[in-house]
């Protein structure tokens, strides 16, 4: 039992440690990220409705003739 809580509070240090290295990015770095997100989303939104519009189309045309 005395080994598990060494390894636990190895653990938990270590932890800590590693924690302190990470480096956060800045507020304006933040910015561009969501901002080059932002327009990702939107670009593949367009594309998907359009996609859906072409596909729904050619789906009722199929289904219609039958």
């Amino acid at each position: 039992m005395a080994s598990n809580s060494k390894g636990l509070v190895s653990f938990v240090k270590e932890t800590r440690n590693e924690i302190k290295k990470i480096t956060w990015p800045s507020k304006e770095e933040v910015k561009k990220a969501i901002g080059v997100v932002s327009a990702i989303v939107a670009i593949y939104i367009v594309l998907i409705a359009i996609a859906d519009f072409i596909y729904n189309g050619l789906l009722t045309e199929i289904l219609f003739k039958l």
